[in-house]
């Protein structure tokens, strides 16, 4: 799923949440993007920023 930035006329948003996660979220891994729960999200996004670490 990719999400857009919304328009503004101004630079009052610019750097909202919503604006700066955007980015971040278009960036993830498909495998990350598209899990069907919660519990399966957070285990690939961990899985995704820190490597496997169980060695």
């Amino acid at each position: 799923m990719i999400l857009k930035k919304t328009a503004r006329r101004r630079d009052i948003k610019k750097y909202d949440f919503p604006n700066r996660s955007i980015e971040i979220w278009n960036n993830l891994d498909e495998t990350v993007d598209e899990t069907r729960n919660i519990h399966e999200f957070k285990a690939k996004l961990d899985d995704y920023r820190y490597g496997d670490r169980t060695a």
